[in-house]
């Protein structure tokens, strides 16, 4: 009589954990020494935007709902990212970081002020993440990604709380160096439907897929 081999072990957090936490700290110090070379950034930059307005074309965002962000002078895109892609938008949400590992999403416009992670932040109303089922596409920050979409964040769980469930496309930006073979994750990791580099923009096999959300959907306040 053939026994049956024993079932593989369940990958233990604590290893992905600290896979994650390596694999942080390496590409935060290589985003460091690359601020040092203000030129060179400027390059890559300005190349994001373009390859962000071509993701935006390819999902059919362009002139529809998207979300983004204003990027740290470390991360991947100026300063004035969400400016550059507005015009090219109906309306742009940016996210507010609330206690809890929760954010928020604002309209682009209008006063703004530091926000909790030191990232400028708008005024205005705020909405809950269900708001971001209005949008074409989701321009999401990553310090990582792999091939198969599964996204490596700062670690507060902001991005996969809020992108849970959506069924909206989202890409990824990272620089080019940041697309890897595989990044360690577990079973609450949301991952994308797209990677952008200054290289260029590619899809990858998110749960998303290419659905594109209608831009009928009502308001979603938080107020």
């Amino acid at each position: 009589m053939t026994t049956a081999p024993p079932p593989d072990p369940a990958p233990d957090p604590a290893d992905a954990a600290a896979a994650k936490r390596a694999m942080r700290a390496a590409h935060a110090a290589a985003r460091a020494a690359l601020r040092a070379q203000p030129e060179r950034k400027h390059v890559l930059d300005r190349a994001l935007v373009a390859a962000t307005l071509d993701c935006m074309e390819e999902f059919g965002a362009v002139g529809a709902n998207i979300a983004a962000y204003n990027p740290l002078p470390s991360e991947p895109g100026p300063a004035d990212f969400a400016q550059l892609l507005a015009p090219h938008a109906r309306t742009l949400f940016l996210p507010i970081s609330l206690p809890g590992g929760v954010l928020a999403w604002a309209q682009l416009g209008g006063a703004t002020a530091a926000g909790a992670l030191g990232v400028t932040e708008p005024g205005g109303a705020r909405y809950t993440s269900a708001v971001l089922r209005s949008c074409g596409l989701v321009i999401a920050p990553a310090l990582a990604v792999d091939t198969q979409g599964m996204r490596l964040g700062k670690g507060a769980g902001y991005y996969d709380r809020a992108l849970a469930g959506l069924g909206v496309p989202v890409a990824a930006v990272v620089f080019d160096e940041e697309v890897v073979d595989a990044v360690p994750h577990d079973s609450h990791d949301q991952p994308v439907d797209a990677v952008i580099t200054p290289a260029g923009f590619f899809r990858v096999g998110g749960t998303a897929g290419a659905v594109r959300a209608s831009n009928a959907h009502g308001p979603f306040r938080t107020d």
